[in-house]
């Protein structure tokens, strides 16, 4: 199985167990500084790497792209992320699919992030879904999903500040 399945699956499995899960232990979130409810954070992602690029007439189709970023405000401000994603664009319309998947790392520990967008390469907007997947530390049987809005802000290497907002708790 190719890792863009692989990436939807996992994300999509984390949805569907973020729906269904049991109500968190409060005596597991008293002890750990990660927040319950609805949390947001917003980041800065950039291409790192170019990955490997294949034109199918109109479609550019890049796999294994790297990206890196940092959390600049929210619950995750200060930590930073390494990652890779896939993308096609359609260069007759100007649309594009990204899937992708990062780990953050900070005091607090890891928390892996799939995600999937939809943007626009005139406007530069996008939206999309992520949702946890694993995490270490405070993130340990953490699960936080929701809703992306992105934006580019530099076209070279393709450079987005994103709102992630969505419901965040903790599993057993």
């Amino acid at each position: 199985m190719n890792k863009s399945v692989r990436l939807i699956l996992a994300l999509w499995a984390a949805l569907f167990a973020f729906a269904f899960v049991a109500q968190p232990s409060s005596a597991v979130a008293a002890t750990v500084a990660a927040p319950t409810g609805t949390c947001s954070a917003g980041f800065t992602i950039a291409t790192t790497s170019p990955g490997t690029v294949s034109m199918y007439g109109p479609l550019m189709v890049v796999r294994d792209s790297g990206v890196g970023g940092a959390f600049t405000s929210g619950f995750l401000a200060g930590y930073t992320f390494t990652g890779e994603q896939d993308y096609t664009i359609n260069t007759s319309t100007n649309k594009a699919y990204l899937i992708g998947t990062f780990t953050a790392t900070g005091p607090g520990g890891t928390i892996t992030l799939p995600y999937v967008v939809k943007a626009d390469m005139v406007t530069g907007a996008g939206s999309g879904y992520f949702a946890s997947t694993s995490g270490t530390g405070e993130f340990a049987n953490y699960l936080w999903a929701g809703e992306l809005t992105a934006q580019i802000v530099n076209p070279n290497p393709t450079t987005f500040v994103v709102n992630a907002t969505g419901n965040c708790e903790y599993t057993s």
